[in-house]
């Protein structure tokens, strides 16, 4: 009889390790605190829609309105704050990120990393804090920029970016309400540091064929650029954007191929392992498909940019 139950013994599961809570200021806790969470939630959107004014301003004063304006000038200045806000975003949590980043992976157990195991434990009181007030300026600007896009549609997003915001405003607070998967959503931010270069593209592109602004070509002859190349803004607004396109493609591979890979690695190993099984179902299972459609979605953007910059820069046209 002993023997059969020690035979018993090891192929049942052992009970899944107990998970604490950190009450800290900025914790979420939708579930059992819905005003609480509604006003920071409100303060979080409230802080972007203030960067926004401030570029929308800055807008005006670069490009005045007038009588005579072409419809692209007003294109530009409808989407700057749009633009502009989502680089300060990127900028401000992907610094973030990474300074949490540096924290979490330095700590002892794999465990740490994923999930609460208890006061005391893990990482300290400080670093709980800056990464949950990370996590609301994450949500604020999601719900922020949503509520634009919709208020537009579909001038400022079309359904596959209202798709993508709704997605990560999901895991966001289901991350964030259980105190759970901290390195994830580290390394899953730290993929923002990205997206300055979509938004100097987009200032390249908008200056050179929009605007066909003389400030281009100055920019392109001060990066060496001569002959047809710097002919007109356009000519010079190609190559300029050639080259921010092969930043944005080292950016890319660097945060969102060698890390993100990396990272979801780890995240498959922890579970396979059993080292996360604290962490609840209906949280883990819809971040790991979530991730999984993230990597795909990396891939084929990354085929793209690979795909134009061995095209190399275009050819100028005669101005």
């Amino acid at each position: 009889r002993r023997a059969s139950a020690r035979r018993a013994s090891m192929f049942r599961r052992s009970p899944a390790p107990r998970r604490a809570r950190y009450a800290g200021p900025c914790a979420m806790n939708p579930a059992e605190n819905p005003m609480d969470f509604l006003k920071k939630l409100l303060v979080a959107v409230l802080v972007w829609e203030l960067v926004r004014f401030v570029i929308a301003r800055i807008a005006l004063v670069v490009l005045p309105k007038r009588d005579d304006e072409d419809e692209e000038t007003a294109r530009v200045r409808f989407e700057a704050p749009k633009q502009y806000t989502g680089a300060v975003h990127a900028l401000v949590v992907s610094a973030l990120a990474a300074k949490l980043l540096r924290a979490v992976v330095a700590l002892d157990e794999a465990a740490d990393m994923y999930y609460i195991r208890g006061a005391g434990i893990g990482m300290d009181d400080g670093t709980r804090d800056l990464l949950e007030l990370t996590n609301w300026l994450f949500l604020g600007y999601l719900v922020q920029d949503t509520t634009h896009i919709v208020r537009n549609f579909p001038r400022m997003g079309k359904a596959d970016m209202l798709a993508h915001h709704c997605v990560f405003m999901v895991a966001s607070i289901l991350s964030g309400a259980s105190q759970t998967m901290m390195l994830p959503f580290c390394w899953l931010l730290l993929g923002e540091a990205s997206t300055p270069l979509l938004t100097l593209r987009w200032t390249i592109q908008s200056a050179a064929y929009s605007l066909e602004s003389e400030k281009v070509v100055k920019v392109a002859k001060a990066f060496g650029f001569k002959g047809e190349r710097v002919s007109s803004p356009k000519n010079a607004g190609k190559q300029l954007e050639f080259f921010a396109g092969l930043m944005l493609v080292f950016t890319f591979f660097l945060a969102r191929v060698v890390t993100y890979s990396l990272g979801y690695t780890h995240m498959l190993w922890v579970r396979h392992k059993g080292i996360i099984d604290a962490v609840p179902a209906s949280v883990a299972l819809p971040l790991n498909v979530l991730v999984g459609a993230g990597a795909g979605l990396n891939a084929h953007w990354f085929g793209i940019m690979i795909r134009k910059a061995i095209k190399g820069p275009p050819k100028p046209k005669e101005a």
